[in-house]
């Protein structure tokens, strides 16, 4: 594919670095400084101009284009680049955006309107992924794929747990296990992806549960003991959209919400962004590093913290506080990929998550491109997470599963066939154009592409 990214930052330098693997990629942006950070460590083409300028874009070819990703850090920018892109012949526009307030469907003004094909909102994409793990205590993670009907969730058995010591084929609910796929067990820093029905989790293994989203609820729900603590009440701390997209969702959800802002400027903003869900919210101001802050706002009771501050070092630093204090489970959020590692290294950091890698992710899934290259990193397993599709060129192409002498460290844990979900068992057979999620460790994704080349 032909494909053109429109701004050099953080995520439009993910994106080329990962997309450049397979596809012919043009990175365009106005500063010579941020090209001159990519463009001698990945096989791209790369042009300095402005973004809405027609004449930049003509010479960057979009009207040959695949795919025109409009991903700087100005929404007006990425819309009006987009709908340039869109008249001059792009075959598909996917923009970034940072609300959805510009669209209006039931007043006339939908995304069609500014020749968007796909757009996706930085801080809502962040903001359901946290959402998503902080509702259950032993949720750790979320993984989305291509379809939006499936999940992968990293989740951690708690003690006491019904399935503990049990055996995988002797769970009475096999009808449900039928419905999902265990991708991948971590104990005790092991990792195994070769999973059997003799095998029993144990208190302290985090699983890897590939499925249907309602079918990965009721395996939480199976696996959680029935006195285990639920999430009641939970503390935020942030100054953007994402904490106000979270506070929202918490508050539609029926949790007591509290956020500490810096000053009075931050807080006000986040009550105007709020609106009539700002009443349901107790504020307080202070900084988050102050031990005396986060006892006031009760972080001492509370059931889950989530820390979205722009400034990393403060992020750690109250998180690691925080957990001090007693709250069971600390979120983080950071804005730099190169720091996901090292949040994730911190033993009183339960959670943590790049908004820049989950805009990645959303803008890839949106590409629809067949194979990607955007590993999801399964937290600190070691293991991987992703989608590849079956070409005619593929060795697996006609061959069941059980016949296919997959590598030992690889699960394939879902199917998609046009708008089927599988869950793929030994006697299935692959077909041209099925799309694969697998699970592997980080080793056996270097030597895979032989399986699943591109046509």
């Amino acid at each position: 594919m032909n494909i053109i990214i429109i701004g050099a930052g953080e995520l439009g330098r993910l994106l080329a670095a990962t997309l450049s693997e397979d596809h012919n990629v043009v990175l365009v942006d106005s500063s010579q400084d941020e090209l001159d950070r990519i463009k001698n460590r990945f096989d791209i083409s790369i042009l300095k101009g402005s973004s809405t300028d027609i004449a930049t874009l003509k010479l960057a070819g979009a009207a040959l284009s695949d795919a025109f990703l409009a991903v700087t850090g100005d929404e007006a920018t990425n819309i009006l680049a987009c709908q340039i892109a869109s008249r001059l012949g792009a075959k598909k526009t996917i923009c970034r955006l940072f609300s959805k307030n510009c669209l209006s469907p039931e007043d006339g003004i939908p995304a069609e309107i500014y020749g968007l094909n796909h757009y996706f909102s930085t801080s809502e994409e962040a903001a359901d992924r946290v959402f998503t793990v902080l509702r259950k205590q032993i949720l750790q993670d979320e993984f989305r794929q291509s379809n939006p009907a499936t999940r992968i969730v990293a989740l951690n058995i708690p003690q006491n747990s019904p399935i503990q010591g049990v055996c995988i084929k002797d769970y009475p609910d096999q009808s449900l296990m039928k419905k999902i796929r265990i991708g991948a067990v971590l104990r005790n820093q092991q990792l195994s992806t070769k999973i059997r029905g003799e095998l029993s989790l144990n208190q302290g293994d985090r699983v890897y549960v590939a499925g249907l989203k309602e079918d990965i609820e009721a395996f939480v729900d199976y696996v959680t003991p029935e006195d285990f603590h639920s999430v009641r009440n939970i503390i935020l701390t942030g100054d953007d959209d994402t904490c106000a997209d979270l506070a929202h969702q918490a508050c539609e959800a029926g949790y007591q919400v509290r956020i500490i802002c810096r000053n009075r400027r931050t807080a006000e903003n986040l009550q105007d962004s709020l609106r009539r869900d700002a009443r349901k919210i107790q504020f307080f101001e202070g900084d988050p590093t102050d031990e005396y802050i986060l006892k006031e706002a009760g972080m001492e009771d509370a059931d889950v913290f989530v820390n979205m501050d722009s400034d990393d070092e403060d992020n750690i630093l109250s998180c690691i506080l925080a957990k001090g204090l007693g709250v069971k489970k600390v979120i983080s959020l950071t804005h730099r990929p190169e720091y996901l590692r090292i949040f994730r290294e911190i033993s009183m950091i339960d959670c943590a998550f790049s908004a820049t890698t989950i805009s990645a992710y959303s803008a890839v899934r949106l590409l629809q491109a067949g194979t990607s290259k955007l590993d999801e990193f399964l937290n600190e397993s070691g293991a991987k997470a992703n989608e590849f599709r079956i070409t005619t060129k593929s060795p697996l192409l006609g061959r069941s599963i059980q016949d296919a002498a997959l590598p030992s460290n690889l699960t394939l844990c879902l199917l998609f066939r046009g708008d089927e979900v599988h869950t793929p068992i030994g006697t299935t057979v692959l077909q041209e154009n099925d799309i694969v999620v697998v699970i592997g460790t980080s080793d056996v994704f270097k030597n895979i592409d032989a399986l699943f080349p591109n046509d």
